[in-house]
């Protein structure tokens, strides 16, 4: 009962109150998670962070063995950004109240967040012992094997979770990413529809079918993944007024509003950084909303290049949205989709006059409303694919996005076939990617080329459990098991120079290459792609057409293998075009920052010029409305009333 009042106090405002009622529930209950947690909130209300961690160091001095305490300060060292005194923190609260699963689900986060996942893992083990029916603490450990890249193990668990809990959507849904991260793409559109079916999925289930859907070879194409973005903005139902305010200038510098968890050291990141860095300031200022802190050389960029920075972190989407509204955003930008960490629904706020999707899971349409623009570019969305988005089409002169090469990178080293005779071709896709087309068409150039290997390289085939199962599909699609190596990742300098062994890259389909081609074809590495329908079909046409090179894209299975085959078989060919291949990129629009910036400023201007014009006819309209209304003699009728008029 205390603790209920102490919430009521705080949703009341009354902070000092709320603050005596949970530390009361805390003397009684010394290791009450919620009491310790709305201590903390109350302490924020009434001190800055310092004071409130010293308030509650005098507290936990007056009474040592409360865990209430430590779990308490963990919190104010976590909102501080500060994750090992936090750890620290949490590490007591469990040594004084051992067994306590919230105690270990909060350390087990924290650990996971901190990249200890080995420490994590062990700890929810251990909670899980303790709470057998907690399912959040499955799914939590399920989160912990999925950044750990160890998918057996996550599906072991999951498996485990069902068989006592049921088809429980939550399962289902991290089964779905899980079964799609190995490559089984049938398996996991299946548990994906499962949770759709399930009457507790709701929205989060539809947003994991959507985030399955592009990789299915059979059902990843664009009205398919049209009708799935559709089925997301119906489940959300009509979007609410917008938060934005008027009047805005229709000339002037423009606010440019960043929404994204990958400002960094990501694919957004190597991506948009250059692009963005080179918008004149005179004209565009940048305002970024960041849904996850990078601390790197790129992270630095973004924050320099923008005036405005804002950590968000797990903030509500209508709390993001109500700083980007008094922020006075003109055009919102998302860069995550419905990737992981992602916040799509921010964006139905209507927070900005103009909202466009750019990078960051940009795989196909979204389906919501909310969003007005596409940017793209003639090759990843031609003038008859437009009927496969809600969004209208902002195409960019050249390539939809502007590759940071990493400084870091090594030199372009000779082609490996000169030296050993025959050609190695390289995928450094995810998984997912790989689907049993993929597995038949390399099949057939290795059967063609009998001296030819192919490496696979991705982090997920560090676990021995993930090997095995990928073998099991390598044979059942006849590729020789001898001349397929299956490699591990790598840091970031040591995967490019990996690229030294590989004369040709074979991108999957239907969900292309995106970075993974700009790093191939900047380490002198050309690739053999097919397009399809889907935006993410035609990520490594855009690329390719950018520096010259479309005639390496095909548009059959058939066509891509007999591609690979021909230009494997001109090795002076391909020795001459990757000697020359990094200067001939970097010459290129797919790394000409100044020419994309011109590009994108024309785009984004033109998209602001459109809603401004909306907007004054709205304005005139409503103008005109209001004269007929109080003009003398003019009667008015309604629509009911015109709709049953005959003719005259």
């Amino acid at each position: 009962m205390e603790f209920a009042a102490a919430r009521l106090a705080l949703h009341r405002g009354e902070a000092a109150s709320a603050l005596e009622g949970a530390a009361t529930v805390l003397t009684q209950r010394p290791a009450h998670a919620g009491a310790a947690r709305l201590l903390a909130e109350a302490l924020l209300a009434l001190h800055e962070p310092t004071a409130a961690l010293a308030e509650v160091a005098v507290r936990a001095k007056a009474d040592p063995f409360v865990a209430g305490w430590p779990l308490a300060a963990a919190q104010l060292h976590e909102i501080a950004g500060d994750p090992a005194a936090a750890i620290a923190e949490l590490r007591t609260a469990e040594m004084l109240a051992p067994g306590e699963a919230e105690i270990q689900a909060a350390l087990g986060r924290m650990l996971a967040a901190a990249g200890r996942g080995a420490e994590a893992e062990a700890v929810l083990r251990t909670a899980i012992i303790h709470r057998p029916t907690d399912l959040d603490l499955r799914n939590l450990l399920a989160t912990v094997l999925w950044k750990a890249n160890r998918l057996g193990a996550m599906l072991e668990m999951l498996d485990s979770a069902i068989a006592e809990f049921g088809l429980h959507p939550t399962l289902l849904m991290n089964r779905a990413l899980a079964l799609n991260a190995r490559g089984e793409q049938d398996a996991a559109l299946a548990a994906a529809d499962a949770a759709v079916a399930g009457s507790e999925g709701g929205t989060a289930a539809l947003v994991n079918r959507m985030a399955v859907l592009p990789y299915h070879p059979g059902q990843g194409h664009a009205a398919v993944l049209l009708a799935a973005g559709q089925d997301i903005a119906a489940e959300l139902g009509p979007v609410p007024p917008p938060l934005h305010r008027r009047p805005r200038a229709r000339r002037g510098r423009l606010r440019i509003g960043l929404l994204s968890g990958g400002l960094g050291v990501h694919p957004v990141g190597w991506l948009t950084l250059a692009g963005l860095e080179a918008l004149p300031e005179a004209e565009f200022e940048l305002a970024a909303y960041v849904l996850k802190s990078r601390q790197d050389q790129l992270a630095a960029r973004f924050r320099a290049r923008c005036a405005i920075w804002r950590e968000m972190g797990e903030a509500e989407d209508a709390t993001i949205a109500a700083a980007i509204a008094a922020d006075g955003v003109d055009v919102l930008v998302d860069l995550g989709g419905y990737g992981e960490g992602g916040r799509p629904f921010v964006l139905h706020h209507r927070p900005a006059p103009v909202q466009v999707k750019w990078v960051g899971a940009q795989f196909s349409t979204t389906g919501l409303p909310c969003i007005d623009w596409m940017l793209t570019d003639r090759w990843e969305t031609p003038p008859e694919h437009d009927c496969f988005y809600t969004e209208r089409s902002l195409r960019l002169p050249d390539g939809y996005v502007c590759y940071t090469p990493p400084p870091y990178a090594p030199p372009v080293a000779p082609l490996p076939a000169s030296a050993r005779g025959a050609v190695t071709f390289g995928c450094f896709n995810n998984l997912a990617k790989v689907t049993p087309a993929v597995l038949a068409a390399w099949a057939r150039i290795l059967a063609d080329l009998p001296g030819s290997r192919l490496v696979l390289r991705t982090p997920v085939l560090g676990e021995a459990a993930t090997r095995e199962a990928l073998r099991h599909r390598l044979a059942a699609a006849g590729l020789p098991p001898g001349r397929v190596l299956l490699e591990g990742g790598l840091p970031h300098r040591d995967l490019l120079a990996a690229y030294g062994g590989i004369d040709i890259a074979l991108d999957p389909f239907p969900y292309t290459g995106g970075l993974t081609v700009c790093e191939a074809l900047w380490m002198g590495v050309p690739v053999v792609a097919l397009a399809g329908d889907s935006f993410c079909a035609r990520h490594a046409l855009s690329h390719l057409s950018n520096v010259g090179l479309p005639d390496w894209v095909a548009t059959t299975p058939e066509s891509y293998a007999a591609l690979a085959v021909a230009r494997a078989r001109d090795l002076p060919a391909l020795a001459a075009l990757r000697e020359g291949l990094r200067p001939r990129m970097q010459a290129s629009p797919l790394c000409d920052a100044p020419r994309f910036a011109r590009g994108l400023a024309q785009a984004l201007r033109s998209a602001w010029q459109d809603w401004c014009d909306g907007a004054d006819q709205a304005d005139s309209r409503a103008g005109a409305s209001a004269r007929a209304a109080i003009q003398p003699g003019v009667s008015r009728i309604s629509p009911s009333e015109a709709s049953c008029a005959g003719p005259a």
